[in-house]
């Protein structure tokens, strides 16, 4: 195409120049233009093409290619341009002068001269063959009857007169007589319209062909009956040629007039077509020599982005013969191995952290204890989720907030390790956390490198068991004691008072209903303390359960029948998934647990209806009692609608000695929270949200269902 385009503004300057083999008519031009119009197209396509790619590149690169091939393109077209505009200022002063008023009038006197010069020798021609005639046909009589005469009389008149031809023939063409001089033949040359012309007394000029350079007459012979003469005289050939010349001269310079405008459209179109020509191709080269001249940057800043993205095996190619850049090329892939050395070391390096790291958070996962790494300002750097769940905050939100602000009850543990030199201090605290207090061992170690504390780490375990377990094996301690040193002396002041009112209620004379309501009360009295004691024994010295395979709804059902039978003013519910659900408890004592806790609801519902009673208004009690199955765990869930448990003491009612009644020796939940720890399950207390509380006896099927319960139940969970 570059050679096309190369070929065919040559041609069409030769043509505009008239220098080449094609003349600068019309279908020429049109010709030139169509395939100069079909080179710019293709090329202008190609161009387009490759600005496409271009613009397609990276950024980095493609900017300075664009900037090399705008200045190839500025370079090119600026010289275009003028020489464009200069032609068409030339062309169009050209035009105005070619076309103007005096070349016309030139042209016209030119050809007025070459006519006037051939009429000229027409009119000598008709006045010599006039003279030749009227001399024949004045010895008409005597030349007729002598044709060697004749032919000498023309011979004499044809070279006096400069005649190149004369013949003296009849209307069928036979030749009478001719000059010595004649060379051609008549033949059938001369028109029958010609001959009746002349016969009619007309001196008829006969026009010859166009390289005929003769000025040639025909007359008739009225001395010569049906004769004719003809005579013709040569005319200089150069004078005929610029005669023919001029009227060429005229009649193309006419024709040009008449398609001036188109020759104008023409000529600028032409130019404009060549000048996006060389606009295209110089944007051609200049997109190629770019190409190459950016080659290496290109490569260097493709590879640039790649290890700017991580990929620092990247490298970039050299070219030999016309990479410049080969120096920095080499120090770019030099750099570049040794970053990717870099990495790999650093993620060997990562990676072993990695483990450790995972090998960490594995053991601090692991362990029951709260841990919190902090930096030298008392900000949590590194949490693990005991530490989050004893708390009560999401893991996730811990980093970066203040140990004085998430647990302000360390804020004195934390100024005193910070204001000593001692490494290590600890202490005993007790925290509220959503209405559940929690007995934590905290102890704050200092890190420090050549002195300089570099952080702290904070370590607390819930002790709330164990000192739960010390006051249980303390009031253990204290009921069997308490036992031991009422229950001796209590079968002898019941005998005793039993025997004073047989023998001395007779003997009695003065009021002795005061008698028998005094032995009475010792009576009843002494049994209220027996039942005392016998708390106090089950409680220190409650049997180890005998498990075994039992039907849980049975001894649910056993349970439920006898308080609802005790309790007639009460509404009482069952909701049982199952007549059978086997599980593996001592039935004695889930069943003593259930009788408690429906006691202990029974009783709350009729402090209810005791106040409404005395209000004026009557309160209807409900106990509902249901039992939940799933993969995890067996529930049984006891809720009534008396009075509610109170919240301040909700983690303490499972103590000993720890009631709201008067009358209660706050030992029935403590009963019940050691049966349900010797089977391995737990007890749940929470209040409804409207009124009334909801007890609930949880028994797990494995182990594994009882840490997810404790790890993600967000309620209070004891001996979990």
């Amino acid at each position: 195409m570059a050679i096309a385009a190369v070929l065919s503004v040559l041609a069409t300057f030769a043509t505009f120049s008239n220098v080449g083999p094609f003349l600068p008519t019309s279908t020429t031009l049109f010709v030139l233009l169509t395939i100069n119009l079909t080179i710019l197209l293709i090329l202008g396509a190609m161009v387009a093409q490759q600005i496409v790619q271009l613009r397609a590149a990276s950024a980095g690169s493609s900017r300075l290619h664009r900037r090399i091939v705008a200045l190839f393109s500025i370079v090119a077209i600026t010289p275009t341009i003028i020489v464009a505009v200069v032609s068409g200022l030339f062309f169009e002063f050209s035009m105005q002068s070619w076309f103007s008023d005096k070349v016309r009038t030139a042209l016209d006197s030119s050809q007025a001269v070459a006519e006037a010069y051939i009429e000229e020798h027409k009119k000598a021609i008709q006045a010599d063959v006039l003279g030749v005639a009227r001399d024949l046909n004045s010895q008409a009589f005597a030349l007729s009857q002598n044709v060697p005469l004749l032919e000498q009389a023309l011979s004499v008149q044809a070279q006096f007169l400069a005649l190149s031809e004369a013949i003296v023939f009849d209307r069928n063409g036979r030749v009478k007589a001719r000059a010595k001089t004649t060379l051609s033949l008549i033949g059938d040359s001369f028109p029958l319209a010609a001959l009746d012309m002349a016969a009619k007394g007309n001196i008829v000029p006969i026009i010859g062909g166009e390289n005929d350079n003769r000025v040639r007459v025909l007359v008739a012979l009225d001395g010569f009956l049906g004769h004719f003469l003809y005579i013709s005289r040569f005319v200089d050939p150069k004078a005929l040629a610029l005669v023919k010349n001029t009227t060429d001269a005229r009649s193309d310079y006419m024709a040009a007039l008449r398609d001036q405008g188109r020759y104008r459209i023409w000529f600028n179109l032409t130019f404009i077509i060549i000048a996006f020509l060389i606009l295209f191709a110089a944007v051609w080269l200049g997109i190629g020599f770019a190409r190459k001249l950016m080659e290496p940057i290109t490569n260097l800043v493709d590879a640039s982005e790649k290890v700017g993205m991580g990929d620092f095996t990247a490298r970039a190619p050299i070219h030999k013969g016309y990479d410049d850049l080969g120096g920095l090329t080499r120090a770019f892939n030099k750099m570049t191995w040794q970053l990717d050395q870099q990495q790999k070391d650093i993620q060997r390096a990562n990676n072993t952290l990695e483990e450790r790291h995972r090998f960490m958070a594995a053991v601090l996962s692991g362990v029951s204890a709260g841990i919190m790494g902090l930096d030298p300002n008392g900000k949590v750097t590194l949490p693990n989720k005991s530490a989050a769940n004893m708390l009560n905050l999401e893991i996730d939100h811990i980093p970066g907030l203040k140990i004085q602000d998430i647990m302000p009850e360390v804020k004195d543990l934390f100024n005193k390790i910070k204001s000593t030199e001692s490494r290590s201090v600890q202490d005993q605290i007790v925290i509220e956390r959503d209405d559940i207090n929690l007995n934590l061992m905290v102890r704050i170690t200092a890190e420090s490198k050549d002195r300089e504390i570099q952080g702290f780490v904070i370590a607390f375990d819930d002790i709330t068991e164990q000192v739960a377990a010390q006051r249980n094996a303390a009031w253990s301690d204290i009921a069997r004691r308490i036992a031991h040193e009422i229950k001796n002396p209590l079968t002898p002041i019941q005998l005793a008072a039993e025997r004073l009112k047989r023998k001395y209620l007779k003997e009695i004379k003065t009021d002795p209903e005061v008698f028998t309501q005094c032995t009475d009360t010792i009576v009843r009295q002494v049994g209220a303390l027996r039942r005392m004691v016998d708390e106090f024994s089950s409680f220190a010295r409650m049997p180890a359960p005998e498990i075994k395979m039992e039907n849980l709804t049975e001894i649910t059902k056993e349970a439920y029948f006898l308080q609802e039978v005790a309790n007639q003013n009460i509404k009482f519910e069952l909701n049982c998934i199952a007549e059978t659900l086997s599980i593996e408890c001592d039935a004695g004592q889930i069943g003593r647990a259930l009788i408690n806790l429906m006691k202990n609801a029974a009783e709350s519902i009729a402090a209810v209806q005791a106040t409404s009673q005395s209000e004026g208004e009557a309160y209807e009690g409900k106990i509902t009692v249901s039992i939940v199955d799933n993969n995890r765990e067996t529930k049984i869930q006891i809720m009534d609608n008396g009075m509610g448990l109170p919240e301040h003491l909700m983690d303490k009612l499972i103590e000993p000695y720890i009631t709201t009644r008067t009358k209660g020796t706050g030992l029935g939940l403590a009963i019940v929270k050691k049966i349900m720890t010797d089977h391995g399950g737990d007890l749940h207390l929470e209040n409804n949200p409207d009124m009334g509380a909801m007890v609930t006896l949880v028994f797990y099927k494995n182990m594994q269902s009882r840490k997810e319960v404790a790890d993600n139940s967000v309620r209070m969970v004891y001996g979990s």
